[in-house]
């Protein structure tokens, strides 16, 4: 048995439904002389060729890329939606035309079956309406999306033939064209919003801010990135290709493509929908490296190094310029965790990792231990040295 999605279901639905109403409201067109009925009727006809022209462009959009296509066939979806929204306009058009015919008078027989078929017409195509809006919203399908904007635009077209058999009950025959012109302003309104968001699509346009806005979060919440030097997205079909360019800390390439998966992994997580996102990696171009030095006191050049990490009992924190490699800034900070019986070496490293450290100086080793893993992840370098005084550790690295 052939599973299908929720999208393609709805377009199927869509199909089977709009042609039941055709043939009813052609029937009793017909039955009661209605011209707009009929002629609601062929609309809705032209309906259905719509339905499976989108139910068409959401089989072809899911197809695998091919070396003759790589990044997919999604766009089918946006060329639909154009399609669509040329056949609004028509609908418009073709309302018009009807309205302006229907100033003649017209003695409709059957009455009540005319108004029981114009307004269950008008229930059905709105019930039909919300439903394709609802799954398309839902399943990003901006086609769907804009079948269902298109069908609600038969909802006034019902309305309007309901008023016109009405009208033409009680004797006012010149509601329903009147009606009629103005249903046609919203329906040409309508297919401009589809026209300009498929046309958008097709040109690569960018995605809406907010989207934007929170890519760019995401992003910056990765340890390691220093800046977003670029950051681009388009939509394609119901999928987005993300392009990123970063600046980071990192000077080896294992661990500059490991922050670049993570970037990856945490925006697909966050975000619905997004097919591919392409990170470049640059290295930042940085003014000063800042290091941590764990002591046992706060006497400036003087401060003896602590033999233990989270033992000690404050650290300093100083930065050297890249150009000079001259002392730029020294602070101490102190030990708030020195106290506690245990993980005292993972909160001070969690507190490290706050401060934007890109190399931790120690006596002790901290390898494999809970601290170390933490820096790591904050992508901080370590390096072990038998330096007795923070003056000591600055001239070796000068």
């Amino acid at each position: 048995m052939i599973r299908l999605g929720r999208d393609k279901k709805a377009a199927l639905v869509s199909i089977v439904v709009t042609a039941f109403l055709a043939v009813i409201k052609y029937s009793v067109g017909v039955l009661s002389g209605s011209i707009a009925l009929v002629a609601d009727a062929v609309h809705s006809l032209t309906d259905v060729i719509s339905s499976i022209g989108v139910f068409l462009g959401l089989k072809i959009s899911s197809r695998k890329p091919t070396e003759a296509f790589p990044y997919g066939f999604y766009k089918a979806e946006n060329i639909v939606s154009l399609l669509l929204a040329l056949a609004i306009f028509y609908a418009g058009y073709d309302i018009i035309l009807s309205s302006v015919e229907k100033f003649e008078e017209v003695v409709l027989t059957n009455v009540p079956i005319a108004i029981s078929a114009a307004l269950a017409s008008l229930v059905f195509t709105l019930l039909l309406s919300s439903y394709q809006l609802k799954v398309g919203r839902e399943t990003k399908s901006p086609s769907l999306v804009a079948d269902g904007k298109h069908t609600r635009t038969d909802v006034y077209a019902s309305a309007v033939v309901l008023a016109g058999i009405l009208g033409n009950y009680l004797g006012f025959y010149a509601l329903d064209p009147i009606a009629g012109i103005l249903v046609a302003v919203f329906i040409f309104r309508s297919g401009y919003e589809i026209l300009k968001d498929s046309i958008k699509v097709l040109l690569d346009a960018s995605i809406d801010y907010e989207s934007l806005h929170r890519i760019r979060e995401l992003a910056s919440e990765a340890h390691g990135v220093r800046k977003i030097r670029s950051l681009k997205a388009r939509s394609s079909g119901k999928f987005v290709f993300v392009e990123l360019e970063i600046e980071t800390n990192l000077r080896d390439l294992e661990r500059a493509h490991h922050l670049s998966d993570k970037i990856e992994e945490k925006i697909k997580s966050e975000m619905k929908n997004v097919d591919r996102v392409i990170v470049h990696v640059e290295p930042e171009e940085k003014e000063f490296i800042r290091y941590a030095v764990p002591c046992t006191e706060n006497n400036a050049l003087q401060s003896r190094v602590s033999e233990h990490f989270g033992g000690a009992e404050y650290f300093c924190i100083f930065d050297m310029r890249t150009a000079d490699n001259d002392l730029a800034d020294m602070r101490f900070i102190k030990n708030p965790f020195i106290g506690l019986e245990k993980m005292k070496g993972l909160r001070v490293a969690e507190l490290l990792a706050t401060k934007e450290i890109d190399k931790l100086v120690t006596k002790e080793s901290i390898a494999k231990k809970s601290a170390f893993y933490v820096l790591e992840d904050a992508y901080v370098e370590f390096e072990e040295t038998d330096a007795d005084t923070v003056r000591e550790i600055i001239e070796e690295l000068k």
